[in-house]
């Protein structure tokens, strides 16, 4: 199925949860956040969560800087 990783198109298998996702696209997951359709996921679930075909996925990357 299809869905959409920071506006860009993204294959994943069906019932992909948002930590298989992070796998497949080589993200660690520390130091990021998750929103799907514009909903803050909390790093607790992101085992639960299952992705639907069209998701709207937006990741976030804590940056350093000064």
């Amino acid at each position: 199925m299809t869905i959409n990783v920071n506006n860009q198109s993204q294959s994943i298998s069906e019932n992909s949860s948002i930590a298989i996702l992070l796998e497949q696209i080589h993200i660690t997951p520390n130091g990021i956040a998750i929103a799907i359709n514009n909903e803050i996921i909390s790093k607790e679930k992101w085992d639960q969560v299952i992705l639907n075909a069209e998701d709207q996925v937006t990741i976030i990357k804590a940056t350093q800087g000064g």
